[in-house]
């Protein structure tokens, strides 16, 4: 009987295989990848490009369905069908013509040179089980259902919806009410036996606890009154082996679309030039690593963070301390969502009150037990990362894993802590803190030369070089035997913490205020005009004690133009810079050419930054600010590691909410760590088995992006959405009022449908002021793929929206709002030598005023929506001061 060899699922005939890969997503999916892996193999080159050595597909929606196509690969024939002549010069290798169909269709040609088959990289060495094949068949070797301990769908779905939203003690009241005990016929009659299904599910990496006694430097008067015993303070290390996570991670199913096993190179030109960087494995340090190990090795790049969070504010302070851990290999628009469940919570580090030291040595004593935690934590990659470990991966084959420390995401106090440096200084390089604010760059800290004047500290030499560098004295450091690992490299761009609310919001926007006054800036955000797409702060921001990280974005998109007058033009110019930086650096895709951009920005803003000062906008004569010099190191960091929204410090914080903060109200503030590992691995429990449900009946995945209630009744052409039909309000909507002024201003409406109506369909029907339209409030167009903005942003919603009058009635009150009529950038192609070369060539500014459909009792008929739009004068040079 045919079969479906994506999900195994047996159909009557071969065409219904077909129908049901076509109409499947996951199935569709991976059809489309054998179809092109196999042509690649059977029909090698397509067609050769020059002599540059490149090869062009073709796109896959040109592919035809082939019956004959075999429905499985033969890897090792796919592998040993590439060029066997490789060069040993790694980098010297040309890239090859890649061509990408984005969701609208629309071939994308970008040049990828993948690292050389001399390496093997991500070499497989045979097949396994991945982890929820391997939960299948134990279930089958004990003769149970798919659902394991639950004996329907609906017992299943109430105990996940205990377990996420009821505590123990609800659980049992809940589970003793009559109406569940008569009518739902459980198999688990109480708490303690729906524990014990929920225990009995498969779980992941255990965990373990370590004491650790800190002998302080003070005399334990108490219990010795001569002096000679020290006082001393127990604390626990809860953690679990990060191998083994990294394991779970990389066997499991549900990344298996989204996981990369080798480094590669991306270009946007065919010389080699333009360079792409975006995923981890798209950036410099993976392919420099890659060229260490032996043939055959896969890299597993390890991402950790870390970062403090209070749990308790009012019941004795009670904080705790997560680490995490994810890998680079997956996708990073995957590792951000919490609900992808990418990311796992490896450790609790103490945090220790150490009333057993002297206030002297308190600090350094924090420092020291950090870095005794952390190596106990990641002792297991210490062997992993010499030799490799096999795993079996997410598409069930075997390869030899070696995890390596790639990066650590912290804010800059944590930074501080991990490098071993004083906290006025830079963890990454060692620049005098005197300089920080010259727009420069010291050669980095390596790991040789810090680890080198910290063991001579600890044998007792004071050296000038360790007080130059800044370095606290601490050794052996966690990462001193992590192979392959250079710390000073691993800290990544912190946009939070840095950008948006460092340098952005503590700094330049408090500085600008000083310039133009607090009761300036308020009165120019409370009269700035409402746009849906907009932040508007109505009271201002002198009064906001409380920000966050949303709102400084927000910030961002208005405030060039709230200072843009009645200021020095050099204080203009570097807010431009700071806010332009921002803005590349958030960009989720780079080129060389933005990655150029961002240090222009950068450039721009010191080129100007003294004004500040001059205008008594900071007080100090100087910029060593901490923040401001990071700024400096994140070109290198995005080549190093992709682009920075892959690391962003917002993660960590998201994730305290469902691995620290929960588990904390789960407890009963006793104990409270080993209660929340508990609570934890429940949750696990659950989340695993959910998506082992999914992967055994092939369920697929759904969008985690929100639907608009208003597109529902929406109709979808290729180019844009409209409603079905106008909104009631405005379905007869009289011509006078469009050109009124108090309507929609659109003064030339009548002369424009007149000329549009006689030039499109030869008639001379004339159209009249007394004529009723039906009025659309919003196109929605949808943009191609852009992978610089993310899925997140792939619509453009331009509005027409008449003026709403007041309305006072039972119950409702409203007040009277203008037009709000948006402005369009409209593809024209005419023809502008000031845009000719830019991203506005052939474009030109317009204002909707109208978005119409032509009356019924017109004899001619338009079967999309038209729209009215005022022209404004061509483009021409950008401003100087404000871009």
């Amino acid at each position: 009987m045919p079969q479906c060899r994506f999900c195994l699922q047996a159909f009557s005939t071969g065409s219904n295989v077909r129908r049901h890969q076509q109409q499947t997503n996951t199935c569709r999916e991976g059809l489309a990848r054998q179809l092109k892996a196999t042509l690649r193999h059977q029909n090698g080159v397509t067609e050769t490009v020059k002599k540059d050595n490149m090869t062009a597909f073709s796109p896959l929606n040109d592919l035809p369905y082939n019956d004959d196509l075999p429905l499985s690969l033969d890897i090792d024939a796919l592998a040993s069908a590439s060029d066997d002549n490789v060069s040993n010069d790694v980098d010297a290798l040309p890239p090859s013509l890649t061509t990408d169909v984005d969701s609208r269709n629309r071939p994308k040609t970008y040049w990828e040179q993948s690292f050389p088959d001399a390496y093997a990289a991500g070499q497989t060495f045979g097949t396994g089980k991945p982890l929820f094949q391997t939960i299948r068949d134990d279930q089958i070797s004990q003769g149970a259902d798919v659902l394991g301990p639950f004996k329907d769908d609906a017992e299943w779905d109430l105990a996940k919806w205990l377990i996420k939203n009821v505590g123990h003690n609800q659980a049992e009241e809940f589970l003793n009410l009559q109406i569940i005990t008569e009518r739902a016929q459980l198999s688990y009659k109480n708490k303690n036996q729906f524990i014990d299904k929920i225990d009995s599910l498969t779980g992941g990496t255990s965990w373990s606890c370590v004491e650790i006694n800190a002998k302080g430097d003070l005399p334990d008067i108490e219990k010795d009154p001569t002096g000679q015993t020290m006082r001393h303070e127990t604390v626990e290390l809860w953690f679990r082996d990060p191998v083994e996570c990294v394991k779970e991670l990389v066997a499991n199913p549900a990344f298996q679309e989204t996981m990369s096993y080798a480094p590669e190179k991306i270009f946007a030109d065919a010389e080699g030039k333009m360079r792409v960087i975006n995923e981890m494995n798209t950036g410099d340090w993976w392919w420099e690593i890659q060229k260490r190990l032996p043939p055959g090795a896969t890299v597993a790049p390890i991402i950790l963070s870390s970062d403090k969070t209070h749990l308790s504010n009012f019941r004795g302070d009670q904080s705790a301390w997560p680490l995490y851990l994810t890998i680079g290999n997956i996708a990073k628009d995957v590792r951000r969502e919490v609900s992808a469940h990418a990311t796992i919570l490896i450790g609790y580090l103490p945090i220790p009150k150490f009333d057993c030291f002297s206030k002297d040595a308190r600090s350094l004593a924090k420092y020291r037990l950090f870095h005794m935690c952390m190596g106990l934590v990641l002792k297991s990659l210490v062997e992993a990362g010499k030799t490799g470990k096999q795993m079996v991966c997410a598409d069930g084959f075997i390869r030899n894993i070696w995890p390596i420390l790639a990066s650590y995401v912290a804010d800059y106090p944590e930074q501080c802590l991990v490098a071993c440096c004083m906290e006025n200084r830079c963890p990454k390089c060692p620049i005098d803190p005197n300089c920080r604010g010259k727009h420069q760059i010291e050669p980095g800290r390596t790991v040789q030369d810090t680890l080198f004047w910290l063991r001579r500290k600890a044998e007792g030499e004071n050296d000038t070089a360790f007080k130059v560098l800044g370095l606290r004295d601490v050794y052996p450091p966690f990462w001193s035997t992590l192979p392959h690992c250079d710390i000073f490299l691993s800290f990544t761009p912190d946009l939070l913490h840095q950008l948006h609310k460092g340098v952005f919001k503590d700094h330049v926007v408090k500085w600008c205020t000083e310039i133009i006054g607090k009761e300036e800036v308020d009165l120019r955000f409370r009269t700035m005009p409402d746009h849906p797409d907009l932040r508007h702060f109505k009271n201002g921001i002198s009064h906001v004690s409380q920000w966050t990280g949303a709102e400084h974005k927000e910030m961002e998109r208005v405030f060039l133009a709230l200072v843009a007058k009645g200021v020095d033009e050099r204080v203009v110019r570097a807010v431009r810079g700071i806010i332009d930086f921002a803005y590349f650096a958030s960009l989720q895709s780079h080129t060389s050419d933005s990655l150029l951009g961002l240090r222009r920005s950068l450039d721009l803003f010191h080129e100007n930054k003294q004004a500040f000062i001059d205008l008594h906008g900071r007080t100090q004569d100087h910029f060593n600010i901490p923040k401001l010099h990071s700024l400096e190191h994140y070109e290198d960091m995005i080549r190093l590691f992709g682009s920075a929204d892959g690391y962003n410090t917002e993660s960590p914080e998201r994730l305290h909410i469902d691995f620290a903060k929960k588990g904390y109200r789960a407890s009963n503030r006793k104990d409270y760590i080993i209660q929340m590992t508990r609570w934890l691995e429940r949750q696990e429990n659950v989340d695993r088995f959910t998506a082992f449900l999914k992967w055994a009946r092939q369920i697929p995945v759904s969008s985690t992006v929100q639907t608009d209630p208003n597109d529902l009744l929406m109709t979808r052409t290729t180019a844009f959405r409209v409603a079905r039909r106008p909104p009631p309000t405005s379905r007869r909507t009289l011509a006078s009022h469009i050109i009124s002024p108090d309507g929609h201003n659109a003064a030339c409406f009548l002369d424009a449908l007149k000329t549009y109506i006689q030039n499109e369909f030869h008639t001379s029907f004339v159209p009249h002021v007394f004529d009723v339209f039906p009025l659309w409030k919003r196109l929605i167009f949808e943009l191609p793929s852009l992978p610089e903005v993310g899925s997140r942003h792939n619509k453009n919603i331009v509005r027409a929206i008449g003026p709403t009058p007041q309305y006072q009635g039972p119950g409702r009150h409203t007040v009277p709002e203008p037009a709000h009529l948006d402005h369009a950038l409209i593809r024209t192609g005419e023809i502008n030598e000031f845009t000719r070369g830019t991203a506005l060539e052939g474009l030109r500014v317009a204002q909707v005023h109208a978005i119409f459909q032509l009356p019924t009792h017109y004899p001619v008929k338009s079967s999309i929506p038209l729209a009215y739009v005022e022209w404004f004068t061509p483009l021409r040079t950008p401003d100087p001061v404000t871009g």
